[in-house]
């Protein structure tokens, strides 16, 4: 145990010092739980990161694919219009002939 105040005055002394020893003991501690919450948010913020990158990642490549056959389909779309139109023209080259 302590020794006894001399006065009131060093009694008050002792009693702020243990209330801001408390209030100092009870910040300490919720700081500590803060930075705890703010590692753990920042741990899931850095996890949902990577699966977005991953997603971002095969959507892009599935864009890349999917513009590549749309090209090819342009590309046949063309040819087959060409061999139409060469057709047509064959076709009334023929029926001048008949004539």
């Amino acid at each position: 145990m302590g020794t006894m105040p001399a006065n009131k005055n060093e009694q008050n002394l002792q009693e702020n010092y243990s209330l801001n020893l408390t209030l100092l003991e009870e910040k300490v501690v919720r700081l500590v739980e803060m930075v705890k919450s703010l590692k753990h948010a920042n741990q899931s913020l850095q996890e949902e990161n990577q699966m977005l990158k991953h997603q971002l990642m095969k959507t892009e490549s599935s864009l890349v694919e999917e513009t590549r056959d749309l090209e090819e389909l342009s590309q046949e779309k063309m040819m087959a219009r060409l061999l139409v139109d060469d057709l047509i023209k064959s076709i009334d080259s023929l029926v001048d002939q008949k004539e």
